[in-house]
């Protein structure tokens, strides 16, 4: 998967930190220190925090670290 179908594929969409979890086949505590360590970056609204597709497939793909 190319980086430009993978921004075809998740551009504009956002997950909850429970999806962004089930999709990287980790606990949301995982999803949460990743977050915290800088593997993958949070977008905040309120009080909810939620993740681009895009960069989850990117991390997913093996890309490791993201930048934003």
């Amino acid at each position: 998967m190319s980086n430009e179908e993978i921004n075809r594929e998740g551009d504009g969409i956002l997950l909850t930190v429970g999806e962004a979890a089930e999709k990287l086949h980790v606990s949301p505590r995982t999803v949460w220190r990743m977050i915290a360590d800088g593997q993958l970056t949070a977008c905040r609204f309120r009080r909810c925090t939620r993740l681009w597709l895009a960069q989850v497939l990117s991390y997913m793909k093996g890309n490791g670290r993201i930048d934003v």
